[in-house]
């Protein structure tokens, strides 16, 4: 979706109410496995300056693997934005734009995993550090009091 910022007047501001639909291939090569309901809410108008000034608030939800289970789990975010774009720029991509503030709201872990008791299959099980500790350590008896 371009905006064209050529139709703002030094007294007008550009209101924005949508739901942007982010293509795939913005986020294909990234941990998002989709974004869904992606909406941004704000506006554009011109500052002191003469620069465009940019408040908008972006949420939505991101589809994510869980960082323990592999599982696709949703990922809710919301963020402000409050940008100075210079005057000389004449659109604006707002896919583009937002897809900026967007990468910055991906977590690096996320789980939704409870217990790691769930967490076992054919030949192997997680386990806590704890039970690491006590159960592999071939060194335990020799520190004991």
């Amino acid at each position: 979706m371009n905006i064209d910022l050529l139709q703002l007047n030094y007294k007008d501001e550009i209101k924005i109410n949508e739901t942007i639909d982010i293509p795939k291939e913005i986020y294909e090569n990234t941990e998002i496995v989709e974004l869904k309901n992606v909406h941004c809410e704000g506006t554009i108008k011109y500052n002191i300056e003469d620069d465009f000034e940019i408040l908008m608030n972006v949420s939505g939800e991101m589809i994510l693997h869980d960082s323990i289970d592999y599982k696709e789990i949703p990922y809710s975010f919301n963020t402000e934005i409050e940008e100075i774009l210079e005057n000389s720029n004449k659109t604006l991509d707002l896919c583009e734009f937002l897809w900026h503030y967007i990468v910055l709201e991906i977590p690096l872990k996320y789980t939704t995993c409870d217990s790691l008791k769930k967490l076992e299959g054919d030949g192997y099980q997680v386990i806590s550090e704890e039970e690491y500790k006590d159960n592999n350590n071939p060194f335990k008896d020799f520190f004991k009091e």
